[in-house]
């Protein structure tokens, strides 16, 4: 690249400074002849009609009616609706049938598939912070980081990388995002073994952050830093950078980079004299708009920092099918206002770009194309792709607005731009008001006169607060006037995009580009991305794994077909170790040491990741799968209805512990058991363990399923024992959409593995003390969901005291 002269530059400088003046001076000279046009105003109010003037009694009589007013309706529809509900319960036939809809737990305003679980259990969010096995859930954490930062590395860089995460203090969860396959390798790293891999061979950057860095998942952390893997960190500081974005304000960041190697943008390059710059002169043609990319408001992809909320926006903006995020740092804009304000570029804290293209190795030659090539064709196609796309959203939104999209750009220009024409009419507009009290000032009127403004201020202040005093006295419990969520935020602008029934965040993205789903499909560095998938998955095992049993996990993959995504969680930090197995190399690698199935499932399985998956398995890694087929199961759950099912236990297996979940002999399917002891289980049929329940060890969830059963996993209570027993809220009915496929059969090898990653102390051996925190943990669920539903209907007006067998 070749830079502009100093000669070029200075004279640039020189002319914005001439042109400021310019400005100055004109609105100086239009607010003075703007003031002196409200002074002779001013001077001729008093000579006015009276009639003009005495209108203060007529304003505070019919303001003060508007309360009254409001007031009467408030109570009219208050009554009106007692009437109504009067008139309902007053009905012997249905009476009944009122008061069991009453007991059904149903929140609308709770997350899609959660609408059955009372409030205070819905956990919505969740973080990467990991926990123990042992001890009490609330001792977990001695320290909970603030931000995040996730690298998208191979092996060869294994030093740099080694060299930034040193720049990164403990407020920091560290994330790797391995496109190589290799990960034990970097054990060598102490830092390593606290850290999240995650591996999926020849995956990319924004590939990984739609699947894993969903924003409920992260929402605990201030900021993310999604970086590059070939960035020189010698003048870096993480925590030093992060007091400059608060400062500054800036929402959407990048460390500047040092110019002293070519750069594609001149607005990421380093200003030495900045602590941040926002904006710069590009090279000429470049900027149509000098508030718009890629002069202002502007970052890279090589290495953004994102502020929650921002990232709330950008992550719904990235497609899934194109994994190079190329045209993303053109459209980061979209999701902060205004946006040349909140974003910027850092150069107290910089960085050196090496531009080592070793994810480009990892691309296929094809068609006479080297790697590098066909890789970076493909991240150019998609670049055009996104912005076509994009575009299109836009257009798509204008027009269901009546707006025409070919006359944006002047109506843009016109509502958008602070132009001369805007300029003026402010500054005679302000001058005129300042002259016209000095001329009223002068004329000296009397105070009954000047008492109109008063009278009106008060009188309609009066008005609101007596608005809300007979609102808060006579509205009904429960009747309210509904406030359209996000409305405070919409814009007057016709031109700016807000659409509140967008997802939280991303209210200012054209509907057409919102991406509130993803999938854990793997798709290709080269080619066309309709072409990336040959084959789509219908559904999704996974299973929490430790190395001592890779031969019987081997054994159970084999059992499901390439119709299945398989996903490993890897608790003992052994990964690459598996790849002697071919399938291993195809598969979704995630290691988190000592972390359990459930702390895996509320962190990787968000319900918008899986929702193209019809059937999930979760799964442990002890059961023999000799009698079971994948694909035969699926239909005899299809078959019998069942939302919620597990494999029948072979009644020889170690340890089972609930009739219900063992194999029926001679059934496909059963849905219900005798209990015999201990003596009372089966008290209230068809209740959890007797009918409607299957254990944690094997559960298979369908999509809808799965969103229920989602939210009401604690992010605190990570070994999931009493899960089994609320399954139930989750589907209706339950004794009929929950069962045990008897056809399809398993052997539970009750292998203790877990026990085996926990930590002895207080006299307790490991594997005592992970049971006695897994018996602690069924307490605290089941009195949190106890509480939360008493909560519920308390607030509903009922007795829980009152309610069978609650």
């Amino acid at each position: 690249m070749t830079s502009e002269s100093p000669y070029k530059k200075g004279n640039l400088g020189r002319s914005l400074i001439v042109q400021k003046q310019h400005q100055v001076m004109r609105a100086v000279v239009s607010i003075f002849f703007g003031a002196a046009f409200g002074f002779f105003i001013g001077m001729s109010f008093p000579t006015l009609s009276f009639t003009k003037i005495y209108f203060t009694p007529w304003i505070t009589c019919n303001c003060s009616n508007v309360g009254n007013q409001v007031t009467s309706q408030s109570i009219q529809i208050s009554q009106d609706v007692s009437l109504s509900l009067s008139n309902e319960s007053g009905s012997d036939s249905n009476q009944s049938q009122n008061q069991s809809d009453l007991l059904k737990i149903w929140i609308p305003s709770h997350p899609r598939g959660a609408e059955t679980l009372p409030p205070r259990i819905v956990a919505t969010e969740s973080d990467l912070f990991l926990r123990r096995l042992v001890g009490k859930p609330n001792e977990d954490l001695t320290h909970i980081p603030k931000y995040l930062v996730a690298f998208t590395v191979g092996i060869k860089q294994k030093k740099n990388i080694d060299a930034n995460v040193k720049k990164f203090s403990e407020n920091f969860t560290i994330v790797l995002f391995h496109y190589d396959g290799n990960t034990s390798e970097w054990d060598e790293f102490e830092w390593s073994k606290t850290a999240i891999h995650v591996s999926v061979p020849k995956q990319t950057k924004w590939w990984y952050a739609k699947r894993f860095l969903h924003p409920s998942i992260v929402a605990p952390y201030d900021y993310l830093f999604i970086w590059d893997e070939d960035l020189g960190v010698e003048n870096f500081n993480a925590e030093e950078y992060i007091k400059l974005a608060r400062k500054h304000g800036l929402e959407i960041s990048q460390p500047a980079v040092e110019p002293a190697r070519a750069t594609a943008w001149e607005l990421t390059q380093r200003k030495p004299d900045h602590e941040v710059h926002k904006n710069t002169p590009e090279k000429p043609g470049r900027c149509r708009d000098p508030f718009h990319p890629p002069c202002a408001a502007f970052v890279e992809i090589m290495a953004p920092v994102f502020s929650r909320d921002a990232w709330r926006c950008v992550w719904h903006m990235i497609q899934n099918d194109f994994v190079h995020g190329w045209g993303l740092d053109l459209a980061f804009h979209n999701c902060v206002e205004p946006a040349h304000e909140k974003i910027g570029v850092v150069d107290a804290q910089w960085v050196i770009h090496q531009s080592v293209p070793s994810l480009g190795a990892q691309g296929q030659a094809e068609e006479g194309k080297t790697a590098w090539r066909a890789v970076r064709e493909r991240c150019d196609k998609e670049r055009s792709m996104f912005t076509t796309r994009f575009a299109t959203a836009k257009k798509n939104y204008y027009k269901s607005k009546g707006i025409d999209p070919s006359n944006i750009r002047m109506r843009y220009l016109m509502i958008k731009k602070p132009n001369e024409a805007t300029r003026a009419i402010v500054a005679i507009f302000l001058g005129a008001a300042l002259g016209f009290f000095i001329g009223v000032w002068f004329s000296t009127p009397s105070l009954t006169k000047l008492n109109i403004v008063s009278s009106i201020v008060c009188d309609c202040a009066n008005v609101g607060k007596q608005v809300r005093n007979d609102s808060s006295q006579n509205s009904q419990p429960g009747l309210s006037f509904p406030v359209e969520k996000g409305s405070q935020n919409k814009s007057l602008d016709p031109l700016k995009i807000w659409v509140p029934s967008n997802p939280r965040g991303a209210e200012t993205l054209p509907p057409g580009i919102v991406a509130n789903e993803s999938d854990f499909f793997l798709r290709k560095l080269w080619g066309k991305p309709s072409e990336d998938l040959t084959h789509i998955p219908k559904y999704l095992v996974t299973f929490t794994v430790g190395i001592n049993q890779k031969h019987n996990i081997d054994a159970a993959v084999k059992k499901f077909s390439e119709n299945f995504t398989i996903l490993l969680f890897h608790y003992d930090g052994n990964t690459s170790e598996w790849d002697e197995f071919e399938w291993s190399k195809q598969v979704i690698h995630v290691s988190a040491r000592k972390q359990t199935k459930w702390w895996y499932a509320k962190r990787f399985l968000h319900p918008s990741i899986v929702a193209p998956y019809d059937y999930i398995f979760i799964w442990d890694e002890d059961l023999g799968v000799e009698n079971f087929n994948a694909e035969e199961y699926i239909k005899l759950v299809k078959k019998y209805g069942l939302e919620i099912s597990q494999p029948g236990l072979d009644p020889s297996s170690t340890g089972t512990t609930w009739e219900m979940t063992k194999r029926q002999a001679g059934q496909e399917v059963h849905k219900e058991a005798e209990e015999t002891s201990p003596p009372g289980w089966c008290s209230h049929p068809p209740r959890p363990p007797c009918a409607a329940f299957v254990e944690i060890m094997a559960p298979v969830f369908s999509r809808n399923a799965w969103q229920c059963v989602w939210h009401m996993i604690q992010n605190d209570l990570v070994h999931g024992w009493g899960l089994d027993f609320a399954l139930q809220k989750c589907v209706e009915p339950a004794n009929e959409k929950i069962g045990v496929v008897d056809a399809q059969w398993v052997l539970h090898q009750y292998i203790p593995s877990l026990k085996d990653q926990g930590k002895a102390q207080e006299g307790k051996t490991a594997g005592e003390g992970v049971y006695e925190r897994c018996m602690m943990e069924w307490k605290m669920f089941q009195s949190r969901m106890e509480d939360a539903e008493k909560d519920y209907y308390m607030e509903n007006g009922i007795d829980p005291s009152k309610i069978p067998n609650h």
